[in-house]
C-alpha cells in the first residue's frame, strides 16, 4: 500500500502541475489556451519509489527550436525527423529543456508569432501524456524532474515580439514565459543584435530596452543575452540585478564570429553570477570546416578554463536549422559528449555542473534576486 500511495500521490501532483493556472509564480503552471485538447491520462511515474527520495541528476539543454521545426514539418514532438524529439530526450535522460519561441527577421506580426508558438509548445507538452510539464521556477523544475518527467521552460527569442513593451511581456508571462532574449539577428526596439549592431549613441540598449531589463528583473524572468551585440550584452549585465544567461553562445577566441562572446564579456557575465550555454552550430564552434564533437569539447573546455564549470551549461540549438557537429546530431549523443569531457580532464562534478546543475543554481539566484 505504501508504493500505491506514492504512485497515486505522484499522479495527482503531476496532473496538478499541468492543469494549474499561471500568475507569474513558480508554483503555478499556466492553463492551456481555449480549444486546446485535454491532456492524455497520466502514466505511472517513471521514477521508482526507492529513487524518488534521492536527488535526481539534471541534464539540461538551454536552447532548442523544436516547435519551429514541428510547425515547419507539420510533425509531432515524437517524430524522429526532429533533432530533439521527445523519445530521444527521454532516452538520453534530458530532463530540462528550454523551448524557444523564435521570431524570424522581418516578421509582420511578431507578437502573434510569439503567442502562437508559446501556445503550440503548451499543446505539445500536454500531448506528451504526462512525460513533460511546463515549469516557471526552480522549485517547480526540481519537483517535475524528481517525478521522472521533463521540465519544459518557455523562452522568447526575439524582442521584436514585445510590440507593446511591458504589456506584451506580461501577456506572454501569463502563458508561462520564463526566459527572454531582447533580440535575434535583427536589432529590436530594445537592443542591438550581434548581426546588425547600431552605431554611435543609438547602440547597445535603447531607453525602452533599459526599462525592459528592469521589468524582467521585477518579474523574475531570466534575461538571455545570446544574439545581443557586445555593447548591448555589457549594458544588460551591468544593469540587471539578477544573473543573466547566454543560452547558446561560444568562445570568440576559439571561433571568431560576432555571435560568440569575447573573454571580457565571458568574465563579466560569470563575475555577476551568470551562465553561458555552449552551442553546437558548426560555424560557431570551429571556423572553416565541419565541426565535430571534439570541437564542441574544445569549446566547453575553453569556457570552463575561462569562467569555471559552475558558469557553463549546454545550449545545443538543435532544430534551429543548424549544422550539427559530426558525432553530436541529437540528445542520444550526449552520453558520448559526457565521456569525452571526462576523458579530456573534467571531473564528474564539473561535468554535472555543465550538464545542468549550474543552470538550476542560476535560476535559484534569479528567483532570490526578485524576492
Amino acid at each position: 500500500m505504501g508504493a500505491l500511495r506514492v504512485v497515486v500521490a505522484g499522479w495527482v501532483l503531476s496532473l496538478a502541475l499541468i492543469m494549474s493556472g499561471c500568475s507569474g509564480r513558480e508554483d503555478a503552471v499556466p492553463d492551456p489556451p481555449e480549444g486546446t485538447p485535454e491532456p492524455a491520462a497520466e502514466p505511472e511515474p517513471v521514477v521508482a519509489e526507492a529513487a524518488a527520495a534521492e536527488p535526481v541528476a539534471v541534464i539540461a539543454d538551454l536552447h532548442v527550436d523544436t516547435i519551429t521545426a514541428m510547425m515547419t514539418g507539420n510533425v509531432p514532438w515524437t517524430d524522429e525527423s526532429l533533432e530533439a524529439p521527445l523519445p530521444a530526450l527521454r532516452e538520453a535522460g534530458v530532463n530540462v529543456v528550454v523551448q524557444a519561441a523564435w521570431i524570424p527577421r522581418g516578421d509582420p506580426d511578431p507578437r502573434g508569432t510569439a503567442l502562437g508558438k508559446l501556445r503550440r509548445i503548451r499543446s505539445m507538452v500536454q500531448a506528451s501524456g504526462g512525460a513533460a510539464a511546463i515549469v516557471t521556477g526552480p522549485g517547480q523544475l526540481e519537483r517535475v524532474v524528481a517525478e521522472g518527467r521533463i521540465a519544459v521552460i518557455l523562452s522568447l527569442e526575439g524582442g521584436t515580439a514585445l510590440t507593446d513593451g511591458e504589456a506584451t511581456l506580461r501577456e506572454l508571462r501569463e502563458i508561462g514565459l520564463s526566459m527572454v532574449g531582447l533580440t535575434w539577428s535583427e536589432s529590436s526596439q530594445y537592443a542591438d543584435s550581434s548581426a546588425t549592431p547600431r552605431r554611435g549613441a543609438a547602440g547597445g540598449l535603447t531607453d525602452a530596452g533599459r526599462e525592459l531589463v528592469v521589468t524582467c528583473n521585477s518579474m523574475g524572468l531570466i534575461l538571455d543575452v545570446s544574439h545581443m551585440s557586445d555593447r548591448a550584452t555589457a549594458e544588460t549585465v551591468a544593469l540587471s540585478t539578477a544573473p543573466v544567461v547566454a543560452s547558446h553562445s561560444n568562445v570568440r577566441a576559439l571561433c571568431d564570429v560576432p555571435r560568440n562572446l569575447n573573454d571580457e564579456l565571458l568574465t563579466t557575465i560569470s563575475e555577476r553570477g551568470g551562465l553561458v550555454g555552449a552551442m553546437f552550430h558548426g560555424p560557431y564552434v570551429v571556423p572553416g570546416r565541419r565541426a565535430t564533437r571534439a570541437d564542441v569539447v574544445a569549446q566547453i573546455l575553453g569556457l570552463v578554463d575561462r569562467i569555471g564549470a559552475d558558469h557553463v551549461a549546454l545550449g545545443s540549438d538543435w532544430d534551429g536549422i543548424i549544422k550539427a557537429p559530426e558525432g553530436l546530431a541529437g540528445p542520444r549523443d550526449l552520453g558520448a559528449l559526457r565521456t569525452d569531457l571526462q576523458a579530456a580532464g573534467l571531473s564528474q562534478e564539473q561535468v554535472d555542473d555543465v550538464f545542468g546543475r549550474s543552470f538550476v543554481r542560476l535560476w535559484k539566484d534569479v528567483a532570490r534576486a526578485t524576492d
